[in-house]
């Protein structure tokens, strides 16, 4: 058994599934200034009222008890929790918040899948799935995923790729590798040896001696040259070492970079707080944990050169309730959020849109203007999913796969002057 056959079956066997980026030409890497779409799942359905979504109101949530004000950084407001007041106020001309959601399910799974693909109903694709279907056609990794399996379903258009870990990552852009930091030979060794057998098989197909099945062998050889170099390309952007928080994220930005993914869709959890919503907090909390984990994603895309190229999208799974007897909060259709980051500059955020009511009752808001309207519209996943397709020239063609928003209701999400803020919070 060789090396590469033990590799595939460890993988089976314990199953991981590795991509096989070897086998598809250097042309199909992505150009360097395509978009690149980050989707962060808050698995378990992140809390409003504890991230985008404040109100204060006894019996709502606790930071009203001990008296804490909410966080104001520039037009956005956020709960008083994690480390939300950092985060705010390193990224508050970069956000872009999406508030006042119905889901129209309290489920976990339809949940995930309706704030990935914007609809309830099953069929419709990922929102990574169709980024990488219009960005990264043909690239052996365009969407990269760790997530859910709700979250991931595809709709055909393309297969999500399990993020590989560092050490998966090096074994398999480097075949010399025996681990992260350790090599099977010497590398100069090997590049000896390959530059031999590649002049080798130049000089077989220039002699013209070849028969044609020896002539088939060696083209595919030299074929297999230019996947190398390739391979090569990834291996020079891997770090000594990886992340041991954020390894996911840095090998889909390392794939980003290399031109070889176009859409990476990760999570992160413990928002699923029944008994106790304190959990959100503390330096090891979810919330933190999350902002985390998104403040990574920028620090290093800006390491990577691609910050101008990035849009971060971070879904929940729906909204969540006041306060229940346990000091948790259950499920609830009303209240969903989306949080959008922007590149630097954009000029589109410090904005929210979507509103809930003072004890988070749901509101309607005028599609166009973002106001509060009572003859306005209940913002759906839907809603928000058009927007972000036609801000990323992503539609589907196929009218079967669209979100089928009226015309009345598109909402003008990218428009700077759409702006809902937060009327229910005290001035």
């Amino acid at each position: 058994m060789d090396r590469r056959e033990f590799l595939l079956n460890t993988a089976k066997a314990s199953g991981v599934i590795f991509p096989s980026w070897g086998l598809l030409p250097l042309a199909n890497a992505q150009a360097a200034s395509g978009k690149i779409l980050v989707y962060v799942h808050a698995d378990g359905g992140i809390d409003h009222d504890s991230w985008t979504d404040p109100a204060i109101g006894m019996g709502i949530n606790n930071y009203t008890t001990a008296g804490t004000p909410v966080v104001r950084a520039g037009n956005i407001a956020m709960a008083p929790m994690g480390n939300n007041a950092a985060f705010a106020a390193r990224f508050q001309n970069q956000l872009l918040l999406v508030n006042g959601i119905n889901t129209a399910t309290n489920s976990h799974e339809d949940g995930s899948r309706r704030f990935s693909t914007g609809k309830l109903e099953m069929g419709f694709a990922p929102i990574c799935e169709l980024h990488a279907a219009k960005y990264g056609p043909g690239q052996p990794v365009a969407w990269m995923a760790r997530d859910d399996g709700g979250a991931t379903i595809s709709a055909g258009f393309v297969t999500p790729t399990p993020v590989p870990n560092g050490d998966q990552l090096r074994q398999l852009v480097t075949p010399n590798a025996a681990s992260a930091t350790q090599d099977f030979m010497k590398q100069s060794d090997v590049d000896k040896t390959i530059a031999a057998r590649d002049a080798r098989l130049q000089a077989l197909k220039a002699s013209g001696v070849l028969l044609p099945k020896e002539r088939l062998i060696t083209e595919q050889f030299i074929a297999g040259k230019e996947a190398r170099i390739r391979l090569e390309a990834v291996a020079a952007l891997i770090p000594a070492t990886f992340s041991q928080q954020f390894a996911d994220i840095q090998v889909g930005l390392i794939g980003a970079q290399a031109g070889i993914t176009a859409a990476i869709q990760v999570a992160r959890g413990g928002f699923d707080a029944h008994g106790n919503i304190e959990d959100y907090n503390g330096a090891n909390g979810s919330l933190t944990r999350l902002t985390n984990a998104l403040t990574f994603i920028w620090d290093e895309a800006a390491v990577r050169g691609l910050t101008d190229r990035l849009l971060v999208m971070v879904g929940g799974e729906f909204g969540r309730t006041l306060l229940n007897g346990s000091g948790g909060k259950d499920h609830n259709n009303v209240g969903g959020t989306y949080m959008l980051m922007l590149p630097p500059g954009s000029g589109l955020a410090n904005r929210t849109v979507g509103y809930t009511g003072p004890r988070h009752e749901q509101r309607t808001i005028n599609p166009r203007t973002g106001a509060p309207d009572p003859n306005g519209i209940v913002l759906s996943p839907s809603h928000v999913h058009q927007a972000i397709h036609e801000y990323l020239g992503i539609a589907p063609s196929l009218p079967s796969l669209a979100m089928s928003v009226p015309a009345a209701e598109k909402i003008s999400l990218f428009s700077s002057s759409m702006v809902t803020g937060h009327p229910s919070l005290p001035a």
